[in-house]
């Protein structure tokens, strides 16, 4: 059987992909191909001619099978890029998504020598890792009520060399001491809004990492509860939210005695970030 150069199975591929409607298919082939063969795209481009082995072409099938089912690339991958470190991700955990580094580069911008901070629903440990490697030298603890998320995480912090306490803990459950920054990502999408997610979100990422009762607002609720024994004197909150949510968010946080709230744009000019001290 003859071998198949790469271009032709870049077009393979993505024209398997188009024919289900997958979104960037031709990026999304290149990357499991480069993934496979282990280039980087701008190497596979200066080798179209190149010819594939069958091993190498057998395993790109398979990928690209997945990827026919919706099943998201970073999946497929094992990993994707967070602030510019590699994280490794499995369905157990959350895909770091790129409007996420906006809260990240906000707190390293506005706390550049914060000294102890506290996430809570680390997931892939993604953003306490890009705090740790930004900051100069935080003390940081990250929950997770997930035992799987936590062990991924650690894995994450021990690959790109930060120092993070890891916890498994429902919220505040298992934590102690008071920290300079409270920092979280918490599921905030509503019952009506997540049957209408895409499949690679809805079928493939976990539904606890998504789903919040309460039209949204159940975790940001039981953190702002009893964050106040947990922070310092002047520590803050910082908050990613969901597009829609920022109103009802800032009346929670002002019922429990929060006055200086502040709501922060993403690049697309939806509300996305939060802080309250």
């Amino acid at each position: 059987m003859k071998n198949r150069k790469i271009l032709e199975i870049i077009n393979w591929a993505a024209g398997l992909l188009i024919s289900k409607d997958i979104e960037n298919p031709k990026l999304d082939s290149e990357y499991i191909i480069s993934h496979v063969l282990g280039m980087s795209r701008l190497e596979l481009n200066l080798h179209y001619e190149d010819d594939v082995a069958e091993n190498d072409f057998a395993l790109i099938q398979s990928m690209v099978s997945q990827r026919e089912k919706h099943e998201p690339l970073q999946y497929i991958l094992s990993e994707t890029e967070f602030y510019g470190y590699k994280i490794k991700v499995n369905k157990n955990v959350l895909i770091p998504r790129s409007e996420t580094e906006l809260l990240v580069e906000k707190i390293i911008t506005e706390n550049p020598s914060v000294q102890t901070i506290l996430e809570i629903g680390t997931g892939s440990g993604a953003i306490a890792i890009a705090l740790a490697k930004g900051l100069k030298h935080p003390k940081i603890t990250a929950t997770d009520i997930s035992e799987d998320a936590v062990k991924i995480a650690r894995i994450n912090a021990m690959e790109n060399n930060a120092d993070i306490i890891f916890i498994l803990s429902d919220i505040f459950k298992n934590v102690k001491g008071k920290f300079d920054l409270i920092v979280s990502n918490p599921p905030y999408i509503p019952d009506d809004e997540y049957k209408k997610l895409p499949p690679e979100i809805r079928e493939f990422e976990p539904q606890n990492a998504l789903l919040a009762k309460d039209n949204g607002l159940c975790f940001y609720k039981k953190i702002l509860e009893r964050a106040k024994e947990y922070l310092t004197d002047k520590g803050k909150i910082y908050f990613e939210i969901g597009y829609n949510l920022a109103e009802r968010i800032k009346k929670i946080a002002n019922d429990k005695g929060y006055k200086e709230i502040e709501v922060f744009k993403d690049l697309n000019g939806f509300d996305r970030m939060m802080r309250i001290g």
